[in-house]
């Protein structure tokens, strides 16, 4: 394929003790992968395409310099010098991989998110050593890799670093906190370790709300997390009312950033995403429980309408404000001030797009 080849390695071209590592797993490489720029060691063909299309296919214009031997001329002030450049061009690789790692687990592509993140994790120790606060987001990266992959061990072996980093550096902040323990919460629910899970997604609430406030769309994820183990748990009630907390929150900021589309921008779009795949999950659940034309039900399909709307799909959000106008005129009437809301953003979805337009309204 265009832009790299993958050929088997000739073991007996290296000295003994200089065999190549795969830059994925650290086992002795079987392959090499050949780019005009560089050339790449992996145990097996797959790792090698996985990495290829994981990472490396964006970065590996610039590894060669970075992995080039440093030599030793100069005075002590130009190799500090070369030191810093280095440094900083790795960091900069570093939101790459992780910016690309991030977009693939958005996308539920778990095999393609590790590669970035291993990435990003050997540019950390190069620069700040083990156990560096710096390395806990690439670390929460590949632990929900392998959860979404259900590789519970390595899961926890990542969450376990992760919380080793955070132990050794208490300053570290309650966001990092509070991703740390949502992660931790994930692995005990999918283990069916449900007690567990609630107290670690509580201490993930406690620490987004000193973070950003138990109001902020960060939170609401915890909420969601907890409702969902409540749910496994067939305490109905309990996750009914914490899916409310999540509709409520959302509901909110969409309304907010439809008078403000400035504030859409404060959330990259994997939360969006995350927003939505939350939202959709609740509706099925309302529709489950309370009926397809319950009010709760008109409710999550109209925020996730407006979600929609922010993400600029037009028509999800034509489809989902249509039907929650259709249930707020049933429940409410159509005088009704909610009503009204709904049909002025459902009337201007049917206008063709004007710039400037702003929706909102109140959801009841």
């Amino acid at each position: 394929m265009s832009g790299y080849e993958i050929t088997a390695l000739n073991t007996l071209a290296f000295p003994k003790g200089k065999h190549p590592k795969c830059d994925l797993t650290g086992v002795p490489a079987t392959v090499c992968c050949e780019t005009p720029h560089i050339t790449l060691y992996y145990a097996t063909r797959q790792h090698a395409e996985q990495a290829w299309h994981g990472i490396m296919n964006k970065i590996a214009p610039l590894l060669a310099p970075l992995r080039a031997n440093a030599g030793v001329i100069g005075s002590e002030e130009d190799r500090a010098k070369r030191e810093y450049t280095l440094n900083m061009s790795k960091l900069a690789l570093v939101d790459v991989c992780q910016q690309e790692a991030a977009r693939f687990l958005s996308a539920g592509r778990h095999e393609l998110a590790i590669p970035g993140a291993i990435q990003a994790i050997t540019f950390l120790k190069d620069i700040h050593g083990d156990g560096a606060m710096e390395m806990v987001p690439p670390y929460l990266l590949l632990a929900e890799a392998n959860l979404g992959l259900g590789r519970f061990k390595q899961a926890d072996e990542f969450l376990s670093l992760a919380n080793w980093s955070v132990l050794k550096n208490p300053g570290c902040s309650n966001a990092v906190r509070s991703q740390l323990h949502r992660n931790f919460g994930k692995l005990y629910s999918a283990q069916g370790k449900l007690n567990e899970a609630l107290q670690e997604l509580v201490k993930d609430v406690y620490c987004s709300s000193l973070e950003v406030g138990p109001e902020h769309v960060n939170t609401s994820a915890g909420y969601y997390y907890m409702a969902s183990v409540f749910y496994t748990q067939h305490r109905v009630e309990n996750a009914l009312a914490f899916y409310d907390k999540v509709v409520d929150i959302w509901y909110k900021f969409v309304a907010s950033a439809q008078s403000d589309p400035s504030l859409a921008s404060v959330l990259t779009p994997n939360q969006l995403s995350e927003g939505q795949e939350m939202l959709s999950f609740i509706l099925q659940t309302r529709q489950k429980l309370l009926g397809q034309n319950h009010i709760a039900t008109g409710e999550a399909k109209y925020t996730l309408g407006l979600l929609n709307l922010v993400v600029g799909n037009r028509s999800g959000a034509l489809e989902c404000v249509s039907f929650a106008a259709d249930v707020y005129s049933k429940h409410l009437g159509p005088e009704h001030p909610s009503t009204r809301d709904v049909m002025s953003v459902l009337q201007q979805l049917n206008r063709e797009p004007q710039t400037g337009d702003r929706t909102g309204g109140s959801k009841y």
